[in-house]
Order: C-alpha cells, then structure tokens, then sequence
C-alpha cells in the first residue's frame, strides 16, 4: 500500500509538472502568435524585407535651341550583399583596387559591413568608364553574388560650367542644389519610386520588387542662347582675369520680350561637382550681389526730370566747377565743370549737376519714379536667392539723402535690377519682367506696367545715345550701331563705411531707334583702373559685336560709304 502510494504521487507530480509544461508553451505560442503578433512580424520583415527609395529621371534643361543643358542618364550603382563580414571587406578591398575611394567613404563603408549590415551602397552613379572597371567583379568566382548594381539616374552638364549659376546642380539623392534645378524642382524632378529588397533565411539578397515605379520629371526650356551665354561668360572671365577683379555679371535681355538671353556671373564652377563649390562662388551675382549703382542711376533720374518735366533738357545747372557741399556732406565731380545743361549733366556723368537736378525734382516724384522702375523688390525671375535691393521710404531719408540718391548712392540694387530699369527706354517706356524661361505662343502675356511715356522714353534714348557718341561711354561705340548707354561708378561699403573698392559698370541697348538687346555690365572690384568707362563699357562693346553677327544686326553705314548700283 506504502508503495502504491508513493507511486501515485510520482505519478500525480509528473503529470502536473508536465501540464505545466504544456501549458507554459501552449501560453508562450499564444503570446507569440496572439499577443505580440504584430510585433514580432514586424521584426521579420524588418529582417527580412527592405525598402530603398529610388529617384525618377529629372527633366532635360535646354537651351532656347533645344541644345542640351542638363540631362539625366541611367548608370549603375554598385552595393555589396553582405553574406559574411569577412568575406565581404576582402571583396571591399578589391573593389577599392579597381576603383579608388576617398578615406573617409573607405572607413565608413568598412564599419558598415563589420557591423553586419546587409544592403550596403559601395559607390552610386557610375560613369560607363568606371562600370566597366568592376563589372568583372560581378561575375567572377572569387566575388561572385557579393557585388551586384541597381540602375539610377546620374545628372549630366554636357556643356560643363556653362550656365552653372543659371542651372545649379543636384547631389547624390538628386536634391536640387541651386539654380532652376531648386526654383523648379516640383516640375523637374517628377515622382520617385520604391524598391523592396528580400532577404532569405541565410540573409542573401534574392529579389527585388518594384513597389512604386519612378515618373520622370517635366523638360525645362530656358530663354538662355547657350552660344551667347559662351560669348558673354568667355568675356566676362578675360575681363575679370585683366583687371584682377573679384568677379562680375553680366545680364543680356531681349528688349522685346525681356526673355533673358544670356546671364553670366564669375566665378563660376562645375554643375556636377557643386557640392564641392564654396558657398561664395554659388552666389549668382547678377541676381544677389548688392551694390551702390553710382552713375548708372542716373538714368532713372532723367527718367523722373523728363517724366515731371522738373526741367528743360537744355537748361543750365551750375556745377561748382566740381566741388559742392551740401549739409557738411561733400559732392565731388571727376571733371569739373562750372555748369551743363540738363542733358550734358547726364553724358558727362556730373555728380553735382545730378544732385541739383535732383533738388529740383523733390524727394516724392523721384521716389515714385525709383519704385515705378522696379528698385527696393524682387524682379521675379524664376531664379532662387534673389535679392530684394534696398530702397528706404521718402520719410526714412536724410537731409542729404535726396542728393546723393540723384547720382546712385544710399540705395542697393542687383545687376538684374539695373539691366530691368535699362530695358525701360528700350522698351518704349514699359517695366517688362526679366523671363528665363523661354516663352511660346501658349505662354500667358506678362503684364508690362508702362512706367514712361513714349515721348519721354524717346528723349531719355537721345540722351543715352549722346553718352556713346560723345560722353563718357564712348569705349562701347560700335561704328555704324547707334548705342544708348550709361556709365557707372561707385565705391563699395565696407563694415558701414565707403572704402577705396569701386564697382564698374555699363548699361545700354542697341539699335538705339529699334531696340532688341538690352545689356548690363558689373565688374566688381577691379585693380588698376576701375571707371566705368575703361572698364566695363569695353566689355559692353565686344560682347554687341558678338550679339551683332549671331543675330544679324548689321551696323548701317555712313552716306559716303555707301555703294550705288
């Protein structure tokens, strides 16, 4: 009986201890499959499954003549599927062999296979050249199944630094990097797509699914002639190089359709290699260098005396033979005059007869003129960091401010904004936005506020025309073409004061009687000589006889010259 019992109890325990034990699992498969479902499936398909964001072909950039600017071309990326870590570095090593990366891309990508990631990018966006360098890798037996490619889109510049500033650029993961490629990112880049990338049990990569197919991005056409934008940013940099400048712009607008032709900022750099560039050297000077216009506001001047007829073009101003103090504050005159007419105030450049046609003019109508013309805001060119100028109201100015507002100083502008104001007389008296775009019969007129009348445009032209032919512009005269320009001068502010740095600059358009190219100059800082007429106005006048033959804008010829049949 004892045994029995004892038996029983054994019995009795290991059936309990075995309930018990079905029971823990039975409650274990419960948490696992009931309780933390979702948790723990989240976590095989964490390992299991990966999702890589891929980028959709960008838009092409032309030029108004269809000539490529921008493309995208579909090349390899190369990744490694890492099996084994060790195995996987000694494959790493080889492709270095063939196709050498920085230290810092070698010591990140070494970490990553250590740390026994799987999916890991070796180098994105191959050029055919370095492709074929390790597609043997692929297939041979030592690497075989570690190294494999996706195909991407890599962006092109086939015109290289041509237009970068216009252009921009993009980085690896195609974000938009500056120039149109940012301002019409939403149109050029279209929509990515998304790949899923299977893992197995043994941690191999053995299929891919598209989940979101790529949609490529919108074709941009800019108003920029590629063949000009060489001309002018050629110029440009031989200028820049001669005068040991610090840079410049240059701006060529239709003065028609204000479609911008041409606009060249130096320094430039390499579109493909922008995330490499200084911050500096991206900034597009003719759209966000800041500046005091000097002389070449003058125009916007005239424009106000002739508009408010404050004045007859042939009365006299006394010049204080070049030396005028106004306030405690003096204006001076490089050459010095007693007195000049209105009209000769402005072809030879004198500051003083400026400030007292200024004086006459009062402060509330030439502020009105200034804001007509476009000054103190945004063009709005279809271009990213644009600057808005400076322009204070009538109420925030000086006692002297009047004055010196009269021959282009205490207000800041932008090239853009001056190359605007000059395609106001060139246009007939009409304010016609600057385009990049390149504009067709489905384009949607722009507004073009007339800012002076016909009459008044007509007469400031005269002007213009005199400052060529017989002012202080007479370097950018073209024999036979009727130029309107004006000349520019101005010191540079320096941590709030004006220093010995100058900017030069020149402004026209041509043909003076049937304008179609509008132009504006800016050399900023230039060594040696630095008047607007030695120095900007030359690059004025070689860049027109380029313009001259491409567009066919054949100079007339005088009486004497011309051949009778």
């Amino acid at each position: 009986m004892t045994a029995n019992r004892q038996g029983k109890k054994r019995f009795f325990a290991i059936c309990i201890f075995f309930f018990m034990w079905i029971f823990m699992i039975a409650f274990r498969l419960f948490d696992l499959q009931v309780l933390n479902y979702a948790t723990y499936k989240a976590k095989v398909k964490a390992q299991t499954h990966r999702v890589e964001e891929l980028h959709s072909k960008r838009g092409t950039i032309t030029d108004r003549n269809g000539e490529i600017l921008a493309i995208s071309l579909q090349s390899k990326s190369a990744f490694i599927s890492n099996k084994d870590n060790a195995h996987s570095l000694a494959v790493f090593n080889k492709f270095c062999a063939r196709l050498p990366l920085s230290g810092a891309q070698k010591v990140a990508i070494a970490k990553r296979i250590r740390r026994g990631e799987k999916f890991i990018w070796l180098k994105r966006k191959l050029t055919d050249e370095e492709y074929q360098k390790v597609l043997p890798l692929a297939s041979s037996a030592e690497t075989a199944g570690a190294i494999d490619f996706l195909d991407e889109y890599r962006r092109v510049y086939p015109q290289k630094r041509l237009a970068s500033h216009v252009l921009g650029g993009v980085g690896i993961d195609e974000q938009a990097l500056g120039g149109i490629e940012t301002s019409l990112d939403a149109e050029i880049k279209g929509r990515g797509g998304r790949l899923k990338v299977l893992i197995d049990a043994r941690k191999r990569i053995f299929q891919f699914n598209y989940l979101e197919q790529p949609v490529p991005g919108r074709d941009i056409h800019l108003s920029i002639d590629a063949d000009l934008q060489f001309f002018v940013e050629r110029e440009l940099a031989a200028t820049v190089e001669k005068y040991q400048a610090a840079g410049g712009a240059v701006i060529v607008i239709d003065s028609r359709s204000g479609e911008v032709l041409a606009m060249a900022s130096n320094p430039d750099y390499d579109p493909e290699a922008i995330w490499n560039t200084p911050q500096a050297v991206l900034k597009n000077k003719a759209i966000s260098f800041l500046y005091d216009p000097g002389s070449t506001f003058k125009i916007v001047l005239a424009a106000s005396a002739l508009e408010n007829r404050a004045c007859g073009r042939q009365e006299t101003f006394d010049c204080h033979n070049g030396v005028y103090t106004i306030h405690n504050r003096q204006i001076t005159d490089v050459h010095p005059f007693a007195s000049l007419s209105f009209d000769d105030i402005i072809v030879q450049s004198s500051n003083i007869g400026a400030a007292q046609v200024g004086l006459r003019l009062g402060g509330e109508k030439y502020f009105r003129t200034i804001d007509n013309f476009g000054f103190g805001r945004r063009t709005g060119i279809r271009l990213p960091a644009e600057e808005n100028g400076i322009l204070h109201p009538v109420q925030e100015w000086s006692a002297v401010s009047l004055a010196f507002l009269s021959f282009g100083y205490e207000i800041a502008v932008t090239p853009l904004q001056m190359a605007a104001a000059f395609n106001v007389p060139a246009s007939g008296g009409f304010y016609v936005r600057p385009e990049i775009l390149r504009l067709d019969a489905s384009s949607a007129a722009p507004e073009r506020p007339r800012v002076l009348s016909a009459d008044c445009g007509e007469l400031l032209t005269e002007i213009m025309t005199s400052v060529v032919s017989r002012g202080t512009g007479k370097q950018a005269g073209i024999g036979g073409l009727e130029i309107a320009g004006k000349t520019g001068t101005a010191r540079k502010i320096k941590a709030g004061r004006y220093v010995a740095s100058y900017v030069s600059s020149f402004g026209g358009f041509f043909p003076a009687r049937d304008p179609r190219v509008t132009m504006f100059v800016v050399i900023d800082e230039p060594k040696g000589m630095y008047y607007g007429g030695d120095v900007a106005a030359p690059v004025f006048k070689t860049i027109a006889e380029k313009i001259m033959l491409h567009l066919g804008i054949f100079p007339g010829l005088p009486a004497q010259n011309e051949i009778v049949l």
